[in-house]
């Protein structure tokens, strides 16, 4: 009996219609044949042969196997880190045989590239830094995307929907810090040897792709130095990526976000750029073999699968507006094209209108707002946008329709509206790389609409789309593209729903990365906290995760809030601090059920008018306690005053908020001809409940060793200074 993959696509088989200029189909049966892979006879000469091969031994067969053979561990370990990429600065670029004259020397006024005489200027340079090749055996673009390369033969002893199993190592990658490595672990023997290869060959990034970005490095970098203008971090990101592993940078500092946006643009330009040049380099065989009366130029072509069901390859997910205008314009100087089409639409849509103040851009606002807030709203911040954006060997066209485009750019939330309102999520079929950026400000939207847009990718497609299914690659056809899908997951700290997402959502045969930090204790957030405030951590039992929300909550009802309460103290000028918008929505319903007990709620929600009443009601004492939720902090960042004991329901996601909320007290408003005084910090406490579920977030403010004691110990009740 056929399973429901192979049903689906004998439907879309027999609907797909035969365009002018394509190769024919052929009959339905061969399709079906051609499923049935033929074994090969001898081994894939970009596959490195196993040690046991590689002995010099004259009596041993060719055609005979040897056992892997059983290494210590410890060997073995250092064995696979020394797999991994090294952080040279030298990048090695790959240079394909279908090239014609280099579209970035064909430069126009409208094209964001160096100019043609600072090119030949830097001619010279570029060579002493770019090494090319023309051997795909030596690029893991083709040995991870290869219809018949290693992975592919891996995919296809694994049943559809099979659950991997994965082994976790520790590695350190030097300016990438400590990487928490896992890598796929299979029961077929026959494919280890094909896997183990993979990790000891580095891609290349597409010759002059790689060229233009070293220009624009060279071009922004105000140091006049022959050297490599690729940094560390720069030179270590690029080779990691090139393996096509996944990579979730879950430690991202905002002043390297822009280092790091270079190297993923630079990759994500090179692999449409391959991608595509294969294409059309087999479209000119094929139609060469068409035209001519040989039979075996004919037979040479007849099974050639170098496409996906659609042609969007990379799809880019970002929060706002305002984030997609960097990533443009590196893509832009990235792509090789000499002109960009509808950049005068795109400059109007993501950039705010025209005599707009921004009063984050504003100078005085460094006064007012941290760093982190002025670079994340600033221009536009509209949360609801989607964009193709085709690549052809002389232009780029941003807006192009879905299925004519080779990259998206969206954010979660227009994705999905799209989807909803067209029901249609076929263009996310053959995504090949997924590039996820600034998650933590995801997270503070709706972690649900990103949830939403990661189900619909690789799925197999409902409708042809004028597919040549005769070009589709297999593991497309088996229904295992997300066993080939790279993604690159961005964001300043870790999260459980991030690493949900790393366990649960990523299943690249090649593997998985992420980045580990352990936190030292003069890192924290608490030591940069005042010194004299009173800090009291209150552990609640909790044995089920799904249960910790209500154990929180009766713990405040039945412990932290009758003593705020019993004190004269706490028992007004307490400000609540709630992570959970749903654990809000129950606080404010318990303290509404209270009597002689006044309160005030600010949320996400709430309008400008009702925060500044409930704002004056809490500094004025009418209103004793202050309920607010992270999210209005994220994104108003008001100093609110007149608090003098904060307890913190929960611990904040962003580390930044728990040491910027326990500056509330010490606020001050300064008009002319009078002044407030200044709280001490002896007259300020702070409370926080904390379970063993928070180690996540409790390590971040009191440090990684310290925090394994807090959740592991008897202890429940810790107390600082």
């Amino acid at each position: 009996m056929e399973d429901p993959a192979t049903v689906k696509l004998m439907t879309l088989i027999n609907i797909s219609a035969t365009r002018p200029g394509k190769r024919q189909s052929r009959p339905l049966a061969q399709q079906l044949e051609s499923k049935r892979r033929r074994p090969s006879s001898s081994q894939p000469a970009y596959i490195q042969p196993t040690p046991s091969s590689s002995s010099s031994s004259s009596s041993s067969s060719s055609s005979s196997t040897t056992p892997p053979t059983t290494r210590d561990p410890h060997q073995q370990e250092q064995q696979q880190q020394s797999d991994q990429p090294s952080a040279s600065l030298e990048l090695e670029g790959y240079n394909s045989d279908d090239d014609d004259q280099d579209p970035a020397q064909q430069t126009t006024p409208n094209h964001y590239s160096p100019s043609s005489t600072e090119s030949t200027k830097h001619q010279k340079a570029a060579a002493a830094t770019t090494t090319t090749s023309n051997q795909p055996q030596n690029d893991s673009f083709y040995l991870h995307f290869g219809n018949d390369g290693p992975l592919a033969k891996v995919a296809e002893s694994l049943q559809p929907e099979q659950q991997l199993e994965w082994k976790n190592q520790r590695r350190n990658l030097g300016p990438l810090g400590d990487l928490q490595h896992s890598s796929v672990q299979l029961s077929s023997q026959d494919s280890l040897p094909a896997t183990a290869s993979l990790h000891s060959i580095q891609g290349k990034p597409h010759v002059k792709v790689l060229e233009a970005f070293l220009d624009h490095l060279r071009s922004s970098s105000s140091s006049s130095s022959s050297s490599s203008p690729v940094s560390p971090l720069q030179a270590t990101l690029a080779n990691t990526l090139s393996t096509y592993t996944d990579l979730h940078h879950s430690h991202l500092p905002l002043q390297d976000r822009q280092a790091v946006k270079e190297v993923i643009a630079m990759h994500s330009m090179s692999h449409i750029t391959k991608t595509r040049r294969k294409v059309l380099k087999n479209n000119e065989r094929i139609a060469k073999a068409s035209s001519s009366s040989s039979s075996a130029d004919v037979s040479e072509l007849h099974d050639i699968r170098d496409q996906g069901f659609t042609r969007p390859k990379v799809l880019l997910l970002l929060p706002f507006r305002n984030s997609a205008i960097s990533w443009i314009d590196l893509l832009e100087k990235f792509s090789l094209c000499s002109q960009v089409d509808n950049r005068a639409r795109f400059d109007k849509e993501f950039n705010l209108p025209p005599g707009t103040v921004d009063k984050l851009a504003q100078p005085e606002a460094a006064q007012k707002y941290p760093l982190d807030h002025r670079e994340t709203f600033k221009g536009n911040i509209d949360d609801s946008f989607k964009m193709g954006i085709k690549v052809t060997r002389k232009s780029l066209k941003l807006f192009s329709q879905f299925y004519e485009s080779d990259l998206i750019v969206a954010s979660p939330l227009g994705l999905r509206l799209g989807i909803e309102k067209d029901r249609d999520s076929d263009f996310l079929s053959s995504i090949e790389l997924l590039i996820v950026d600034q998650m933590e400000v995801m997270a503070m939207q709706n972690w649900d609409h990103l949830q939403f847009v990661l189900s619909h990718l690789n799925k197999i497609p409902k409708s042809a789309h004028d597919t040549d299914f005769s070009r589709v690659k297999q593991w497309y056809l088996d229904g295992k593209a997300n066993l080939f899908r790279q993604t690159v997951l961005l964001s300043n700290h870790d999260s459980a729903e991030f690493r949900n997402l790393f366990n649960k959502r990523l299943s690249n045969l090649s593997g998985k990365s992420k980045t580990v930090r352990s936190v030292a204790a003069d890192q924290c957030e608490m030591s940069a906290v005042r010194g004299g405030i009173r800090q009291t951590f209150g552990r609640f039992d909790c044995v089920n995760v799904q249960a910790e929300p209500d154990l929180r909550f009766e713990h405040f009802k039945a412990k932290t809030l009758p003593n705020l309460l019993k004190s004269a103290v706490s028992s007004s000028k307490t400000l609540i601090f709630v992570s959970s918008y749903f654990d809000f929505v129950r606080l404010e319903d318990h303290f509404r059920k209270l009597d002689k007990v006044s309160y005030a709620a600010i949320s996400e929600y709430s309008s400008n008018k009702e925060i500044t009443r409930q704002r004056e009601s809490f500094f004025s004492g009418r209103k004793s306690f202050l309920l607010i939720t992270e999210r209005f902090h994220f994104y108003r960042r008001y100093k609110i005053r007149g608090s003098k004991t904060i307890v913190f329901y929960s611990l904040p996601e962003n580390p930044d908020f728990f040491k910027e909320v326990l500056e509330f007290p010490f606020v001050v408003k300064k008009e002319e001809g009078r002044q407030e005084e200044e709280e001490t910090p002896d007259d300020v406490s702070t409370q926080v409940l904390f379970s063993r579920y928070d180690l996540l977030k409790l390590e971040r403010v009191v440090g990684t060793q310290q925090a394994r004691k807090m959740v592991e110990q008897e202890r429940s009740t810790w107390r600082f200074v």
